[in-house]
């Protein structure tokens, strides 16, 4: 009987198998063509009917994924939003923005840009744009983004309200171009020390580098900077070229890149620097990559300056961008970059960490076998990545669950926006280094704070661990506190000028240059 039945599966499976498939001779095709014949029997003879461009777009993608981890395919859409970050500027009605109870809120207006211009002031609210009311109607990010960029010259009606009162004025406003900054802040940060933010590569960077730069020799005869590289990922390779010219003579090795396709090629530097023999530190973690580790692996190679920080990520793949006719683009890695040592800076990675989060996370490994030396004889080492000659965990972003929950809440976001609304009068009249939270806006914030927490974690956690946890992280809470009230009253320059008062590696890198021989 058992046999039976085991006869009986068997022949069902294989009639099942000849009822769903009918063979189809094997076609004759140019070599080279296989995807494309695949492709055309799909849109030819599929069951249901399928968007072929969709499939199309979605197998490029995953071809390229399948290569190594920075090769990828954009469509026409990401490459207009892609540019704009990269060229350094977009055409709008300059402003930066939050929404707030669904309500957008100007929490920034750029200086000189069209909205300057007609008097818009940060605080107002956008309650309507061309005929449609905006306010109250659950908007995102990216539909107000779609509602107010557009072409330069172009013209679009707002609607503004004031926290003052409920009148709409309604304001046109002429597009243009507004630039997108790549330069933090620049200031200097202890006598005769100079600091520089850069948060990306794109395609102004060098020149506004060289402009604070200059400003920071010329103003206050800096003798040494600080170069912040943290959270860089980089962006365009003839940018780092550039800012490294400023500190090297004429004829040193900065990088040099190689693939199977593309011939060995040297960069060196040209002598045109203004900052050639001032003390230098570069700052990196694990989210400095590319162009950030090409600057800092040739200021380390060549003992130029001091790099600190943690490790970085490990991204030495060179991309050429291939533009297709319908507007989309691939970028294609053609080659690998290697520091003047021969360090090649791209870590390692296999077909199955391609796609896995472990590529992404592993930044704090250091291969000991592969070792180099750098111009004065001093070991670095190679395996992807830089390793800093000092490293310093950053500790400020290690805190329990309970306060994850509490930064990442709408809740922590409205209470600071509520600050700022309600004070922005007294806090435009005072400088953001003479802010200070007093002692009875303090014990307001910490009371809604617990409350909210208990409510939040209601029955998830004891009542008591909470108002434990809130009176061990009171400063870190604090600290937050004042750093995103700054942030919305004074801007991201700011914020980073304040954050860099308590940040260790701010402090080590300021004692390695006073110090310096």
């Amino acid at each position: 009987m058992k046999n039976f039945i085991n006869s009986t599966i068997i022949i069902l499976i294989t009639l099942f198998a000849f009822i769903v498939i009918r063979t189809i001779p094997a076609p004759h095709y140019p070599e080279g063509e296989k995807i494309n014949y695949i492709i055309n029997q799909i849109d030819e003879n599929y069951v249901d009917s399928i968007d072929i461009n969709s499939l199309i777009e979605s197998s490029i993608e995953q071809t390229l994924k399948n290569l190594d981890p920075h090769s990828y395919y954009l469509n026409s859409e990401e490459v207009s939003s892609t540019m704009e970050m990269m060229k350094g500027s977009f055409e709008g009605i300059g402003v930066e923005f939050s929404i707030n109870r669904d309500t957008i809120i100007i929490v920034n207006v750029i200086p000189g840009g069209p909205s300057s211009k007609k008097g818009l002031q940060a605080g107002e609210r956008i309650v309507k744009i061309e005929d449609e009311i905006v306010a109250g109607i659950g908007i995102k990010n990216e539909d107000v983004i779609q509602k107010l960029r557009g072409k330069g010259g172009t013209r679009v009606q707002i609607g503004i309200q004031n926290n003052r009162d409920t009148t709409i004025r309604l304001i046109n406003i002429t597009r243009g171009k507004i630039p997108l900054h790549s330069l933090d802040v620049a200031y200097e940060i202890a006598p005769n020390i100079g600091y520089i933010k850069l948060n990306r590569f794109s395609g102004t960077t060098f020149k506004e580098f060289k402009t604070e730069l200059e400003a920071l020799l010329i103003n206050h005869q800096i003798n040494d900077l600080i170069l912040d590289l943290r959270g860089n990922s980089g962006g365009y390779l003839d940018q780092a070229i550039n800012i490294l010219n400023e500190f090297f003579s004429a004829g040193d090795l900065l990088v040099y890149t190689e693939g199977k396709s593309r011939k060995k090629e040297n960069y060196f530097s040209n002598n045109s620097g203004i900052f050639k023999t001032g003390g230098l530190c570069v700052l990196i973690d694990e989210d400095s990559a590319s162009a950030s580790e090409i600057v800092a692996g040739a200021v380390q190679d060549h003992d130029r300056g001091i790099i600190i920080g943690n490790k970085s990520f490990g991204k030495g793949l060179v991309q050429e961008q291939i533009s297709l006719d319908d507007g989309s683009l691939i970028r294609l890695t053609v080659a690998r970059y290697h520091t003047p040592s021969g360090r090649c800076i791209q870590k390692p990675y296999s077909e199955i960490e391609v796609n896995s989060d472990n590529y992404f996370n592993d930044s704090y490994k250091i291969d000991s076998l592969k070792q180099f030396k750098t111009k004065s004889g001093k070991i670095v080492y190679g395996g992807g990545g830089i390793t800093p000659d000092y490293i310093i965990k950053d500790s400020t972003n290690i805190f329990p669950a309970m306060l994850l929950v509490l930064y990442s809440s709408d809740f922590f976001n409205n209470l600071i926006f509520d600050y700022v609304d309600a004070n922005r009068d007294k806090l435009s009249n005072i400088d953001f280094s003479k802010f200070n939270l007093s002692k009875k806006d303090i014990d307001s914030f910490i009371n809604e704070i617990t409350n909210w927490l208990i409510l939040e974690l209601d029955n998830k956690t004891n009542n008591q661990d909470i108002i434990s946890e809130i009176e061990k992280y009171n400063q870190n809470i604090l600290h937050r506190l004042n750093a995103l009230i700054i942030r919305q009253q004074w801007g991201w320059a700011e914020m980073q000028m304040f954050l860099n008062e308590s940040d260790e590696i701010i402090s080590t890198s300021l004692s390695l240059l006073k110090n310096k021989k």
